[in-house]
């Protein structure tokens, strides 16, 4: 079942970007996001926080087949979608060299601080 996060990025930059390959952790710095739950722009620095999934996959927008996370994920510029349903988010994400990722956790804990 799909469900909506609480907030989004829609058109907004990363201004940092931190992967932890040994704790599974990738955090995404942002100026501000957009609160779904109050359709409101909320104009203060965040960080969003995904960790602690149990499996983590990634693939080129243009292909069909997940891989290793590693393999495509790279400088995160802009997150273009996400959607989370029972135990899964999936991200479409824009990379610092211009790539479409798509991007696939499961059980992941996610934190908006």
């Amino acid at each position: 079942m799909e469900k909506k996060l609480e907030y989004s990025f829609d058109d907004e930059v990363a201004n940092k970007f931190c992967y932890d390959m040994d704790n599974d952790k990738i955090e995404i710095h942002f100026g501000g996001y957009y609160d779904t739950l109050s359709s409101q722009y909320i104009d203060k620095p965040c960080i969003w926080t995904i960790e602690n999934w149990t499996d983590a996959k990634s693939k080129l927008s243009s292909e069909s087949a997940y891989t290793d996370l590693e393999k495509h994920l790279g400088i995160i510029s802009m997150v273009l979608s996400s959607e989370i349903n029972d135990t899964n988010l999936e991200l479409t994400v824009n990379t610092t060299d211009n790539r479409y990722i798509d991007l696939l956790f499961d059980n992941p804990q996610l934190k908006l601080k």
